[in-house]
């Protein structure tokens, strides 16, 4: 129904909430709280569950549960710990209380009593507190200490040895407790609506229900582990048969001294009360007996001083075979602490809500809340100051709904009264929440609040209080016009990246630019956002190097995903049009803080280049095959030439004015078998795996020294020096190491002047051999060193005068590796140009393929 604006009903004030830590710490009920951490450290106790486990509230809180309670250690079948861990993790991880069995879980006793643990047996539940978002804030440990009943069941065990006829009686008593504590439970439940309508103020109602809930949960818990105050007095004079721990704590008697005794006789100072014509009562009619806060008076203090107690109780008939009743069933629950409590409360209640009013306006300071509060029938609205500036009113002009709407956001006004007037519809749930601007003050920006209300109902249903607060979000939103600012320019650069790029985790991509849906087959990010598995399945990717199909951990993004940033080229079959593409696939985790949340590639098509340098690869094997070819073509006739002019200079025919020309053609041919010779050991090198060698013993030092003398012959004009320390013996190839040397020798010669010596130093170096070629001279420019073994290069920059094709060094380096060694240079204007060749004694390390190859 919508507000009348003809009629004014004042509000009645609400008391304030009672202070509910006081509450839970006189509670006479065994509760700890502890936080969900890995410790369950402790935050709170109640006087009961310090005085049942001999601690301390200083000595307990902050400290870790299991370092408080820790496992008797002289019990090696000790499982507390274990077992209580487990059931507060269940119930962290399920959000749902968790009840336990009855544990065995000794308590340490304080030095000053003795030490030690004493053994004891409880009945846990443990509750998550969950916040408002579902997370769990607190766990309730909730305990009930069931150690002589426990024990009172050990002995219950050794008695059904002795007679059998007790076993029976216990049973149906076993049998009858259970239906009878059904029927207590109903009664407690009248109890609590009894104490409810009672109560005057919602505070003490609102305690009323809270512990009466707490009651009924007790003894639900309690009922199923028999920890109620349970006693069976049997026969006219009320013969106790029957007293479980409960209730010999609260008579303040050990077990003993009760059991086959007369209820008044071993309760003397119960006589008198009024128990006498309660029971008397039920054994005679058979109808049950319920007290409510009965007050007693018990010696149940050391020295046996009398204590005003108050119980709340239950007399059941317990009937025989034929009907009669033969003994009464006594079920109570001591409310002294409940019922001192609640006049401590009532003599406090004036100050509870001085106290209450003064957090909850600190409360409001702190989060910057502003309160208004409505009446439905008049529209009068009470705005506190942070409220009035914030929409712009001066402080203590009247507020009216009008003059509220008047300050809103022409924009958002018919939006926010249309959600007002649903809130205080009939049939509604009445909570109003909605964000929206206020109209700008002068010289000020507009401004974003976020409300909240609920409509408070009478019994009729009618709406007679509409509260609620406003909160300042301009900060918020403004930050997420800004947020969403950024997020589109990020999307514009990832559109303008030419390369596919996109991102996600193993159960899908979330995000990808129009290069990556083009390269990858797919119309939209929706087609493209499924599972990796199933991604994997569709797109096929192969391996660019020995062409199999990748698995699901062989894939890029999959690596990059487990942590490994990955590089690698990938044969990729186009879903749209069927076409095969190499793509150069980079992938890198995404990590936030040590966690990977994602992966990142960015695939490069790679197509039109692999298939440029396959190209460019074929012709160069091309035009080495056919230098390597017309390299062993020319042979032949070169060498019919040399035989031909050779046969003419021992010739007794030759003319002597032609021989000089005959020695010129024959110099010219030997030095064209050269280069024939360095074309094929080139093609061999470049096409065939490596040089040929046909390893055998051989000495280097006779090797070097042949090598000199025919370069001394050739050379007469040159000095050459050979020097040598060790032994020389080895397995090797003398001739290509012979074509080594010489090609050294050569090099050295030719680019060093005529008055500098070259110098050959042989070393012994254990299980190698070291060749050093020196010369003097310029050195070889720096911008070459590094491409001097390459084919067709020289030492300088072609203007010197040397003969040959440029394949010198390269046959050497092709030769020392071939023979498992390895040729070095540096080159000094200090020291001049020195090769050093280090080669292993033995051919062991030479590959199968170049030995021996032909």
């Amino acid at each position: 129904m919508t507000p009348c604006l003809t009629c004014f009903t004042t509000p009645m004030p609400l008391p304030s909430p009672p202070d509910f830590q006081l509450l839970f710490e006189q509670s006479p009920g065994l509760y700890l709280v502890a936080i969900p951490d890995a410790d369950f450290t402790l935050v709170a106790v109640s006087d009961a569950y310090l005085r049942a486990t001999l601690t301390t509230r200083e000595g307990i809180l902050g400290r870790p549960f299991f370092e408080v309670f820790p496992d008797n250690p002289a019990d090696p079948n000790a499982t507390g710990v274990r077992n209580l861990r487990a059931s507060l993790e269940r119930a962290v991880a399920t959000r749902a209380p968790d009840t336990m069995a009855v544990q065995k879980y000794d308590i340490r006793r304080p030095e000053a009593e003795g030490g030690g643990f004493e053994e004891r047996y409880w009945s846990p539940i443990n509750t998550p507190v969950l916040s408002p978002e579902g997370e769990v804030l607190y766990l309730l440990h909730r305990v009930e200490d069931v150690t002589d009943f426990v024990r009172l069941s050990r002995r219950r065990e050794e008695e059904r040895d002795r007679t059998e006829a007790l076993q029976c009686r216990n049973l149906e008593m076993e049998v009858e407790l259970l239906r009878r504590g059904q029927e207590l439970q109903s009664a407690n439940e009248a109890l609590r609506e009894a104490v409810r309508v009672r109560d005057e103020s919602l505070v003490l109602a609102s305690q009323a229900r809270a512990q009466a809930e707490r009651q009924r949960e007790w003894l639900h818990s309690l009922f199923m582990q028999a920890p109620t105050a349970i006693a069976i007095f049997r026969g006219p004079g009320y013969v106790i048969e029957l007293a479980n721990p409960q209730v010999c704590r609260l008579w303040g008697r050990r077990p003993e001294d009760v059991l086959g005794k007369p209820l008044f006789q071993a309760l003397p100072e119960a006589a008198g009360q009024g128990f006498e014509v309660c029971l008397d009562g039920v054994l005679t009619t058979g109808v049950p007996f319920v007290g409510m806060e009965m007050p007693a008076r018990l010696a149940r203090l050391e020295g046996g001083a009398i204590e005003d107690v108050y119980f709340n109780f239950v007399y059941e008939p317990m009937r025989g075979a034929q009907g009669q009743v033969e003994a009464v069933i006594a079920f109570a629950l001591d409310v002294t602490e409940m019922v001192r409590a609640r006049r401590r409360e009532e003599a406090l209640a004036a100050e509870k809500v001085r106290v209450a009013e003064e957090r909850l306006r600190l409360a409001t300071e702190a989060m910057e809340l502003g309160i208004w509060d409505m009446d439905p029938a008049t529209g009068a609205l009470e705005w506190d100051e942070r409220l009035r500036v914030l929409f712009g009113l001066p402080a203590g002009a009247p507020v009216d709904y009008p003059t509220f709407l008047s300050r809103v956001h022409p924009e958002d006004r018919l939006q926010v009264d249309r959600l007002v007037w649903e809130s205080l519809a009939p049939g509604s749930t009445g909570a109003f929440a909605m964000e929206f601007r206020t109209l700008p003050v002068e010289n000020q920006q507009e401004r974003w609040v976020s409300s909240q209300g609920q409509v408070h109902r009478d019994a009729s249903g009618r709406p007679i209080r509409f509260l609620g607060t406003a909160l300042d979000i301009t900060g918020r939103k403004c930050a997420a016009q800004e947020l969403a600012r950024n997020a589109a320019i990020l999307e514009a650069i990832l559109q303008s990246i030419p390369d596919a790029l996109y991102v996600g985790d193993a159960t899908g991509i979330r995000l990808a630019n129009t290069p990556a849906l083009e390269m990858l087959g797919f119309e939209s990010l929706e087609a493209l956002n499924q599972h990796v598995t199933l991604l994997g399945e569709r797109l096929q990717n192969r391996s660019a190097e020995d062409g199999h199909r990748l698995t699901l951990e062989e894939e890029p993004f999959m690596r990059a995903f487990h942590g490994r940033p990955t590089i690698q080229e990938v044969l990729a079959r186009h879903l749209l049009t069927g076409k095969d593409l190499v793509v150069r696939c980079a992938a890198a985790p995404v990590r936030m803080g040590e966690d990977i949340v994602g992966a990142v590639a960015v695939n490069t098509d790679i197509t039109e280049r692999k298939r440029a340098e396959a190209e460019l690869r074929q012709a160069a094997e091309f035009r080495e095959r056919f230098i390597g070819i017309v390299s062993h073509d020319l042979r032949n006739p070169l060498n019919a030439i040399l035989l031909s002019v050779n046969a003419m200079m021992r010739s007794d025919c030759a003319v002597q004015h032609h021989l000089k020309a005959v020695r010129r053609i024959a110099i010219s041919a030997e030095r064209m078998g050269r280069m024939i010779g360095d074309l094929l050991d080139f093609t061999r090198g470049r096409l065939g795996g490596g040089i040929p060698i046909s390893p055998r013993p051989a000495n280097l030092l006779a090797i070097c020294r042949q090598v000199v003398e025919e370069l001394e012959v050739g050379n007469p004009q040159r000095q050459l020096r050979l020097s040598m320390v060790g032994s020389f013996q080895g397995e090797w190839d003398p001739d290509r190491l012979a074509q080594l040397l010489g090609n050294l020798g050569k090099n050295a010669l030719d680019y060093s002047p005529e008055g500098i010596p070259v110098d050959f130093v042989l070393r012994d170096e254990g299980d190698a051999v070291c060749v050093e070629v020196r010369n003097g001279g310029p050195p070889i420019p720096a911008d070459l060193l590094p491409l001097i073994f390459e084919p067709f290069r020289r030492a300088t920059d072609g203007r010197h005068p040397t003969c040959g094709l440029g394949l010198g060094l390269f046959i050497v380096q092709q030769i020392a590796r071939s023979h498992g060694g390895r040729v070095e240079v540096r080159s000094t204007e200090a020291e001049g140009t020195t090769f050093t060749v280090l080669l292993p004694r033995s051919a062991e390390g030479v590959t199968e393929g170049v030995r021996g190859f032909v």
